[in-house]
């Protein structure tokens, strides 16, 4: 046994490791990819396909007022040159960023720490289910990971070689990643501050410094004026850089906090109401009194869940080494990203696990370290054997299945019932009405497109059913496609002006569909 532990520990050293590593993350993925290749897509993914849609297709305008970040989705339209299913394109996209964004990864925390901790942090990197989950989402997430993660390796090669040139080409990917998810300009103010702080307390370094910064704030005031002065006043709204500007002017005049306020007078008048007592300290007056420690509970909780929890317990070993000047960049460009999505969660009342897994990733190197010294102390034990098992199963097999269980809840009624409509060329032209868009998406009906006409969203929060029926003759509707629940379908009605079709049943959700007598008489 100990032979074996060593021969693992030799191997991490070497770029066998690496390789291993983007092995191990490649199979990972491709096999969750094909789990869930009829898991409907998300919502989001709806739009950003659309947007490339329209601009594989020549809509450049129609495409930017339908997105206004448009480098995602010119990516989905360039890859879809390749592949000619939109949402393969999409996910593929997704699935390789996410194992090269491995290598810059395995780069930073070589830098931080060595060769072994790169390993074992990039390995929970691999495993963490959040991630993997991303695999299937035609989101930004892991395209922008990638970017993100080679800006902080440049500007961490920066400070430490003193070349230029790093922080140029820090700059050009951290712009990159604002192109794809405006809250990667946090790293703008972050590292200018943090090259601030250097150039004032370190006199012999102070000239490399003020050229970094320089070159610095040359990138957002470069593009910053090339944007008014292409596009005007109308030109801030590309890539929603109007919506900095607002978030600022929030900041200053204290608006952000008018949620929070409508919260706070919420509690306030339901002290007296049953089943609250209306007394001193009950829960919803130390609920009002100490909302930023609520929020803050609750922001640690889904932060955890961004890591994984159980990857808690070596992230905090991995902090008994000592901080240099690199540990200190990372750790601040993470406090301020939290920061702000703390702000964030205070003002929509609303934070995702998956918003925070930008700060998390800059963590792995940490949960590498904290893996490293288990490992560590697992071959020097006496009862190597059994800590071994309990250090395979706890930080590998669990989370791997985590993974494993996610794939196994696979409900595919949407894009089957998507598919099935797809299959009939009389229901091309179908005047669609229904509850759930991406039915007609995966039917190959083309949304938010001016072109579209014949496809109208129910949303009706009451589901009212009947109402829905009484909407598609109003808007002489061929079809209403319904997705429910099994535990609501008692709440569906029998139609009066028209009959049922079709009715698949997933592993949660059912899907109906109904056509108009009209439809089929004609």
């Amino acid at each position: 046994m100990n032979m074996i532990m060593e021969k693992i520990s030799d191997w991490t050293e070497t770029k066998k490791g690496l390789y291993f590593i983007l092995g191990l993350s490649a199979t990972i993925k491709v096999l969750v990819l094909i789990a869930l290749s009829e898991k409907a897509i998300n919502y989001d993914g709806l739009l950003y396909i659309s947007a490339a849609q329209h601009f594989a297709s020549g809509y450049f305008k129609e495409g930017l007022a339908l997105y206004p970040m448009p480098l995602y989705s010119s990516f989905i339209a360039i890859v879809h040159l390749l592949i000619s299913d939109w949402v393969l394109a999409a996910r593929l996209i997704s699935l390789v960023s996410l194992v090269l964004a491995i290598i810059p990864l395995y780069l930073i925390s070589k830098e931080l720490f060595s060769n072994r901790i790169a390993f074992w942090g990039c390995l929970a990197f691999v495993l963490a289910p959040l991630l993997n989950s991303w695999v299937v989402y035609v989101t930004r997430g892991p395209v922008f990971i990638f970017f993100f993660a080679w800006a902080v390796y440049f500007a961490l090669k920066a400070i430490r070689i003193k070349k230029p040139g790093f922080f140029v080409l820090a700059a050009v990917f951290s712009w990159f990643s604002i192109l794809l998810r405006l809250e990667g300009i946090i790293f703008i103010p972050a590292f200018f501050f943090f090259l601030l702080y250097f150039a004032i307390s370190k006199k012999q370094e102070r000239v490399f410094f003020f050229k970094g910064i320089c070159i610095w704030i040359c990138f957002p005031v470069i593009l910053g004026g090339a944007l008014i002065l292409l596009g005007g006043a109308g030109g801030m709204s590309f890539n929603r850089a109007d919506q900095v500007v607002q978030v600022l002017q929030d900041t200053a005049n204290l608006s952000f906090l008018d949620n929070y306020r409508l919260i706070y007078d919420h509690l306030k008048q339901v002290e007296n109401s049953p089943p609250f007592s209306g007394w001193h300290y009950s829960f919803a007056e130390s609920a009002r009194y100490f909302m930023p420690v609520i929020y803050l509970l609750g922001f640690f909780k889904a932060f955890i869940k961004a890591l994984f929890p159980l990857f808690i317990i070596p992230f905090f070993l991995g902090f008994k080494h000592s901080l240099t000047r690199s540990h200190i960049l990372v750790l601040f460009i993470v406090v301020s990203f939290l920061l702000v999505f703390y702000y964030s969660l205070i003002v929509r009342d609303f934070i995702s696990p998956r918003f925070l897994f930008v700060p998390a990733f800059l963590l792995f190197p940490w949960i590498g370290a904290g893996m490293e010294r288990m490992f560590n102390f697992v071959k020097r034990s006496s009862k190597q054997k059994i800590l071994a098992v309990v250090f395979v199963v706890i930080f590998i097999l669990v989370p791997a299945g985590k993974v494993a269980n996610s794939c196994r809840k696979l409900d595919d009624t949407i894009s089957i019932a998507g598919k099935w409509l797809a299959k009939d060329p009389k229901f091309d032209n179908a005047r669609i009405i229904t509850n759930e868009i991406r039915i007609p998406f995966y039917a190959g009906r083309e949304l938010f497109s001016s072109r579209e006409k014949g496809l109208l969203k129910y949303d009706n929060g009451r589901h009212d059913y009947v109402d829905m029926e009484q909407f598609a003759v109003d808007r002489q509707g061929d079809l209403i496609i319904i997705r429910i629940s099994k535990k609501e379908k008692k709440l569906l009605p029998a139609f009066k002006h028209s009959i049922k079709i079709k009715e698949f049943s997933g592993r949660k959700r059912i899907v109906v569909i109904y056509g108009s007598k009209e439809f089929f008489e004609n």
